[in-house]
């Protein structure tokens, strides 16, 4: 079977299932009780097709879809509604888990972690909750992401109404990927840019024995900034968790605990010289190698372009926020349906033919 095909049978498998229906109706006790028009699989298959077309245009389009007299826009509005985000979200990371991951690093699943700003509907209730300042007018949203960047994969994403804690959503992100079954006894490493390292996750990192390769500020630990003043090039260092740091990180560990660390001076092609903090092995993966690692984060940027001007995810139709959180959470499935069906297609073309336009990490 080919993935895209498993991947539309998994959303309509997962959408009629009654326990799935009862996780993700808003109002369990009344809504899609009675035989009508739209049932809950309708919606949801509604939603995923969508095209941000005018509300009467998709109306017309769906009604032919489902053979049925037609269906209004109001009427597909209101049961929407009806529907959990939540939904949304399990379907994404439902087929991410099943979609094919084969590639990796040296047998590392390679992970990266960011965050992506964007605008909401700009209406008088969500300007008055999500803008940013009291000056501005524009609501916004801050999305943080996992993305498998040599399978070209979302995997897990926080959706924030407003300016969030970039830390705080990708710790839970990463906790969860750690409790599912479905990569907890992966080979991971998992890769941050300068604005997510904090002692907190290194440490927390550490205790679940994950590998990491991390971009530090120029003003982060006391020990990483000695080694940029210095002349080394790659050398272990030791930071030392005194009961300040455990007290301001608010990190569960004993008093002076030590973290080993392995610090890598790199120069990028901008000619920018920078600092990797990793727990890496030297012999394992050399200075060239994290240099590597670091430049395949940038697939998840490419993504977030991807997400913006292909995918078109800050084109909202709706304007409550269970709906905005729908259609993002769709745009993630979306984007991931379109690894999945080119993928497929590669596969069918000789390789002298081949060409990928939408990827930008080959493999490693």
């Amino acid at each position: 079977m080919k993935a895209e095909t498993k991947f539309i049978r998994q959303i309509q498998k997962l959408s009629e299932d009654e326990e799935f229906q009862k996780r993700h109706i808003r109002n369990a006790e009344k809504d899609f009780k009675r035989t009508r028009k739209l049932r809950f699989s309708d919606v949801i298959m509604y939603n995923i097709g969508n095209t941000k077309s005018s509300l009467e245009l998709e109306a017309e389009k769906f009604s032919k879809y489902m053979k049925a007299d037609s269906i209004s826009g109001a009427a597909l509005c209101k049961a929407r509604q009806k529907v959990n985000y939540t939904a949304f979200e399990e379907l994404f990371e439902t087929t991410a888990a099943s979609s094919p991951r084969e590639k990796r690093f040296r047998g590392y699943h390679l992970y990266a972690v960011d965050g992506m700003k964007g605008e909401l509907p700009k209406t008088p209730e969500l300007s008055e909750k999500y803008r940013i300042s009291p000056q501005s007018e524009q609501p916004v949203f801050h999305a943080v992401s996992v993305y498998d960047v040599l399978n070209e994969l979302f995997i897990r994403s926080e959706f924030h109404f407003g300016t969030a804690d970039e830390r705080e959503l990708a710790g839970k992100m990463i906790d969860s990927v750690m409790r599912d079954e479905n990569y907890k006894a992966e080979a991971q490493i998992w890769l941050f840019d300068r604005g997510f390292p904090s002692l907190e996750m290194i440490y927390h990192l550490l205790e679940q024995k994950r590998k990491f390769v991390m971009r530090v500020s120029s003003n982060f630990l006391k020990e990483v900034n000695e080694f940029r003043k210095s002349r080394y090039i790659d050398r272990q260092i030791c930071v030392t968790c005194t009961k300040r740091r455990i007290r301001s990180a608010q990190i569960q560990c004993e008093e002076n605990t030590k973290l080993n660390l392995r610090c890598v001076r790199i120069q990028l092609s901008s000619g920018a010289e920078e600092i990797l903090i990793t727990n890496l092995e030297r012999a394992e993966f050399p200075k060239r190698d994290l240099k590597r690692l670091y430049s395949l984060r940038w697939g998840i940027e490419t993504s977030f372009n991807y997400l913006k001007n292909a995918v078109f995810v800050e084109e909202f139709t709706s304007r409550t926020e269970n709906g905005l959180a729908q259609e993002y959470f769709v745009s993630l499935l979306m984007y991931n349906f379109s690894t999945c069906m080119f993928g497929s297609m590669q596969k069918d073309i000789p390789k002298k033919e081949s060409t990928n336009t939408k990827s930008t990490n080959g493999q490693a």
